[in-house]
């Protein structure tokens, strides 16, 4: 499940009530009112690594791949909700910290004379792209869940054309060249369609044999100048998922987050994809996000593999007030 990378409360809306009876990775239903929060979490963690297996098992961008993800992510998203006593849609990881840096870099890119407009991957059930529409910007995005999406919809009607369903890497690309338009309700994409491209806690959750294709994507779904904000929880501070509740500290993650990755991988993977320019915060503190240049990032990957030595405690809080796990890349 997603988690808040940069620790602090997730936000918790209600809208319609999740599924109270789910499928189980083996293709069994199973009731939850009928289980107590212990008997929900032990059956998140063995869901979660019973999901793991199957979405790498399955061949790489086969059918039978997005099948398993958008089962999987409906039925661990329902049991996370009657675990915890939620009655409406849970949202992992966003708190007003990356409302605020999308707005900045958004209008940012307005003053100077980009046409700004959002496109997050994994959106949830929107509450960001609500959030962001209300600062007066365009927004799309891409959903694996159709529970999620149903919410988005509901919450975003104005916007419903461009909330997409589906696998981000089986849309196809529209011949369209209007900037105005990045995506259509047919399931189509227009290269260069948005100026900002935005996913939290969706990158370790990405089979790591198409992390890759997925940054090329979205490298070109940027208009040139386009940024991409990319929040992933760090690997020195793993596990960062359902694991953490059931092993110590330093444990290989179990979960759905398929692979945790340090600020030197996410960097390589962006550059590679054509990102020239990797920056990280300067700093982060409880209420900020505070930007300046690259963030010395370049400082923090020379320094990052010594955070592995150090008292967990503190490499937790080194990793979260340097913001290791937030990188903004820019499309030249």
């Amino acid at each position: 499940m997603p988690s808040a990378t940069l620790q602090s409360p997730p936000d918790v809306i209600a809208r319609d009530a999740p599924a109270r009876t789910v499928t189980l990775a083996d293709g069994t239903q199973v009731d939850l009112t009928a289980l107590s929060p212990a008997e929900l979490l032990g059956l998140q963690f063995d869901q979660e690594q019973a999901f793991a297996r199957k979405f790498v098992a399955h061949p790489k961008r086969s059918a039978e791949r997005a099948a398993a993800f958008a089962q999987g992510y409906d039925t661990v998203t329902a049991i996370y909700a009657a675990a915890n006593g939620i009655s409406g849609p849970v949202v992992m990881g966003l708190d007003r910290r990356y409302e605020q840096l999308v707005v900045s870099v958004l209008r940012g890119q307005r003053r100077a004379g980009m046409n700004p407009r959002l496109f997050e991957v994994g959106y949830g059930s929107g509450l960001l792209l609500e959030r962001i529409r209300r600062h007066g910007f365009a927004v799309g995005g891409i959903e694996v869940s159709a529970a999620m999406h149903a919410q988005a919809c509901a919450a975003l009607p104005e916007a419903r054309e461009s909330l997409l369903l589906g696998n981000f890497m089986a849309l196809d690309w529209s011949g369209a060249s209007s900037a105005s338009r990045g995506a259509t309700q047919t399931g189509k994409l227009q290269r260069g369609g948005y100026s900002l491209c935005y996913w939290n806690d969706v990158f370790e959750h990405i089979p790591p044999d198409e992390i890759a294709d997925y940054l090329a994507r979205i490298h070109d779904l940027l208009a040139p100048g386009g940024v991409l904000v990319t929040i992933t929880p760090n690997w020195h501070i793993r596990p960062n998922d359902v694991t953490g509740d059931f092993c110590p500290p330093r444990t290989e993650a179990r979960g759905v987050h398929l692979k945790e990755y340090t600020l030197r991988e996410v960097t390589a993977l962006l550059r590679g994809a054509g990102f020239r320019r990797v920056a990280t915060p300067l700093f982060v503190t409880r209420r900020h996000i505070y930007r300046c240049g690259n963030g010395f990032s370049s400082v923090k990957r020379w320094f990052e593999p010594a955070v592995e030595v150090l008292p967990f405690r503190l490499a937790k809080l080194l990793v979260r007030g340097f913001g290791l796990s937030c990188t903004i890349a820019r499309r030249d």
